[in-house]
This record gives C-alpha cells, sequence and structure tokens, in this order.
C-alpha cells in the first residue's frame, strides 16, 4: 500500500522558518511499517501541502486537540475520495468515537507490539475495526527506530532532531495528559539504543522529547555518560529536582545539555503544595535556576494560569520569580482543560469549560472560567506577564549571566527570546473565547466539521 501520514496545523500556526521542535511521532509510525509499504508524511506545521489528489491507499492523521478540526477537515477530503483514513495521536486516544465519526478507525494509545502492522493488514483486506488499543503499554525493551529522513529536522536557523529515551510520568497532574495515556511508571528504552539512534542523527542538536529525562538517577547518568563521547548538544524536559544532584547537574552539561525545560507550574504557596513539582518556596527555585545557569544549562521556565489555587497575586509572584532567576526563556501558560483529563471532568461538570472549539486549546487563549478571577482577568494578567517578560529591556536584562557562558549558550539564548516575541506580537490580539449563545458548549464538534457521509 501506498501510506500517507499527516500532522496537520492550523494557518496561523504554520511556522516553517521559526523556533520549533520537530515531531517524532509520524517518524516512529514509518519505522513500525513494513518495507513492502510506502510511506510518505505531510507536515502542516513546515508548510508542506496535503495532496488529496494522490494515489494514496490509507491517510493516517495524528491528531492533538487544537489541530483536531483541521485533521477532521482533511480526512472529510479524502473520504470525499473514497480513501481509508485511520486517527491516532493524544486526543484521538481521549476522544476515539469523536474521531471515528470523521474516519474508518482510531488507535487508541501507543501503536507499538504489532498493533500499527494489524491495522495495515486489515486495511489491506477491507476489514478495518472501529477502535485498536494494545492490553497493556508496550515493553520499550524492544522498539523500532524512526525514520527521521521523512521529517523536518530543523527549527528556525537551528538543525536538531527529536529523541525519546522514555515514556511514562509519575507525577499524575490532574491538568496533563501524560500520565493518563502513557502511565505514571516511567518506562526507558535501552541505553545501547538511545547511543545508536543518537549517532545516527547528522544533526548536532538534540531535543530529546521525554517528560523528564533525568528522573530516575541510574539510568541518567548512564545515558548521560554515553552521550559524551559523541560530543552533541540536547536540549530536554526534567524538574527542578535535577538541581540537588551535584553530579547529576554536571554530567548532564558534559554529554551537551545546554538546556532544560522545566515545568514549575504555580510559584504561589497553595500552588507549590498541590503539584509537587517545584522546591518548597519561591526563593529556593530562583537559586535552583541559578544552580543549573552556574553548570552551564539554561532553564526554560514553564508556569501556568488559571489553576483553581490561582489568585491575582500569581501574575506578580510569577514575574518575581523570573525576575530573580534570570530564567533563560518563560513558556507561559493558560490552564486548559484537555480531555482526558481530571481537570477537563471537573470543569466540564462545572460547567466552567466556555468553548469546545477544540482550536483555541493551545495553552495560549482563555477557554475557561477560573475559580478566584474573571476570564477576562485571568487573559489580562497572562497577557501583562508576557507583554513584560518579553520585552526588549526585560531579554537584555536577562541576558548577561548567558553571554558570560560563550556563544552557544547566548545564540540559544536569544533565539528563544526573540523568537517567543515575535510569536507574542502575532497572537497577542487572543481574547477569552466564549461559544456564541446558539453554540452550547455540548462538545458536538460537527457543528465546527459536518462529517462526511457518502450518500452513494
Amino acid at each position: 500500500m501506498k501510506i500517507l501520514l499527516v500532522s496537520p496545523c492550523l494557518q496561523n500556526e504554520k511556522r516553517p522558518s521559526q523556533f520549533a521542535i520537530p515531531q517524532l511521532t509520524l517518524s516512529m509510525i514509518a519505522g513500525m511499517t513494513p518495507s513492502d509499504h510506502e510511506v510518505e508524511i505531510c507536515e502542516e506545521e513546515y508548510g508542506d501541502i496535503v495532496n488529496f489528489d494522490g494515489d494514496y491507499n490509507l491517510i493516517g492523521i495524528s491528531i492533538m486537540s487544537q489541530t483536531c478540526l483541521r485533521g477532521y477537515e482533511i480526512a472529510n477530503e479524502f473520504k470525499k475520495r473514497g480513501k481509508k483514513v485511520v486517527f491516532g495521536g493524544i486526543h484521538a486516544s481521549a476522544m476515539p468515537e469523536e474521531a471515528l465519526l470523521y474516519g474508518d478507525a482510531v488507535v487508541i494509545g501507543e501503536a507499538e507490539d504489532g498493533l500499527w502492522e494489524e491495522v495495515l493488514t486489515d486495511a489491506e483486506n477491507n476489514s478495518l475495526r472501529s477502535f485498536y488499543k494494545l492490553s497493556k503499554v508496550p515493553d520499550l525493551q524492544t522498539h523500532v527506530f524512526p525514520k527521521r529522513d521523512l521529517i523536518k529536522c530543523s527549527s528556525g536557523k537551528f538543525r536538531i532532531a527529536p529523541l525519546e529515551t522514555t515514556r511514562g510520568c509519575p507525577y499524575n497532574c490532574d491538568f496533563c495528559t501524560v500520565s493518563r495515556f502513557f502511565g505514571t511508571v516511567q518506562r526507558h528504552k535501552p541505553v545501547r539504543d538511545i547511543i545508536a539512534d543518537a549517532k545516527s542523527c547528522p544533526q548536532e542538536i538534540l531535543f530529546f522529547v521525554d517528560d523528564n529525562i533525568a528522573f530516575r538517577r541510574k539510568f541518567a547518568l548512564e545515558l548521560f555518560n554515553e552521550l559524551i563521547p559523541l560530543k552533541k548538544k540536547w536540549i530536554g524536559q526534567a524538574s527542578i529536582g535535577i538541581s540537588r544532584d551535584k553530579e547529576l547537574m554536571k554530567m548532564a552539561y558534559r554529554s551537551g545539555c545546554r538546556g532544560l525545560l522545566i515545568g514549575f507550574e504555580s510559584m504561589s504557596e497553595e500552588g507549590i503544595r498541590t503539584y509537587r513539582k517545584t522546591l518548597k518556596t519561591l526563593d529556593e527555585n530562583v537559586l535552583a535556576v541559578r544552580k543549573l545557569r552556574d553548570n552551564g544549562i539554561l532553564v526554560m521556565a514553564s508556569l501556568i494560569f488559571g489553576l483553581d489555587s490561582d489568585t491575582e497575586a500569581v501574575f506578580d509572584l510569577g514575574y518575581e520569580f523570573l525576575s530573580k532567576s534570570k530564567s533563560a526563556f518563560f513558556q507561559a501558560c493558560l490552564m486548559t482543560p484537555y480531555p482526558g483529563t481530571l481537570v477537563f471532568e471537573n470543569l466540564k461538570r462545572e460547567g466552567r469549560i466556555l468553548t469546545d472549539d477544540w482550536s483555541k486549546y493551545d495553552t495560549k487563549k482563555v477557554v475557561i472560567s477560573p475559580k478566584n478571577m474573571s476570564p477576562e482577568r485571568l487573559f489580562q494578567g497572562y497577557h501583562e506577564i508576557r507583554k513584560a517578560i518579553y520585552s526588549y529591556n526585560s531579554i537584555l536584562s536577562r541576558s548577561l549571566p548567558y553571554l558570560l557562558k560563550g556563544p552557544v549558550n547566548s545564540l540559544l539564548y536569544f533565539s528563544l527570546n526573540i523568537g517567543a516575541r515575535n510569536r507574542y506580537k502575532v497572537s497577542r490580539d487572543d481574547i477569552v473565547y466564549r461559544n456564541p449563545i446558539d453554540f452550547p458548549v455540548d462538545f458536538n464538534t460537527a457543528k465546527y466539521v459536518k462529517p462526511y457521509k457518502n450518500t452513494l
């Protein structure tokens, strides 16, 4: 069969020349595909154009919540042409019945252990089932290698390759989909395979997509040690707990780590207590960021606004933390009730979700009514802290520690901040999103994209 794998993207989110992390999923699906099939990948976020009139036998579409409506539009066009469509991805796994309205089958969760091959066999035999799901999460000790030659391994001016070493997250945050679909027990790929994968990448910069690459100390130390001879630079994600371990920080740097995205989530006392992902106080977290920077590692600090514990004070607390710590980069997120999470179920039950337009679920738009402030105040505070942190004055005032660390850190620092500033300027007219009166919040996607039905 000839197979097209599609990563959909909204028109205003396309960024072929901006800093963005390359996706890994479709290249992994391509790696699972037997060699007697031909695979093509279309990544709309990089400006690829979907060829609706291509001679494909099967269309695979991987969707997140914010891209699912575009994915459904793409599926409709292929269904009009008589093509078979299979959905996968986080949103399809959370809302499989919804996705099935627009396709022929839905893969729920992970696709290893022969599940994708089963889908392909059934597609060839015209016997696709509605849903495909493994009975247990796959053991990553045996796995396929992604076909990176089929995806865009670039991010703005950087050539960067995505890699995966683990799946699963033990924190089980009520707003996050990761632990719901990948489990709360972290699973590892063999270090020898990760190193072989990294060696195969011609790119000199790697991005580890894991949610917490340093959670298991023994594993992390072994991985970092084996990365050292490769002399590649890398960026990843971890918890701030790594700052307590001098050896781990030093080994991370020696292995090529130059930046870590860290989910602090909240700087309020109640937020820190609730999520237990940070150190005990704002000042302790400030010192932890400085420790990582002193060890040559840039901290990309992520904060969420609109938590039920949030009052209007969180904006000042967030700004105080970012200014004192001189975090290299600020990822500002608005609380977004992704389907499949406890937050979604709670806010839906309480009638605090303002819109069911999935395209607005990108953590940059207000789609909920927060507990302790109005939606408009939430947006105002979010807008103001982004404007302040992404201002030229803020970027320059935080830059000195990174300039002193040399050209690599300086380039990464300014690329992240200028890129964020440019994207902020484009999106600053975002508002609070509410459904019109005649559009009830009932999560019926047909009012946004009507499923194609063959009437012949």
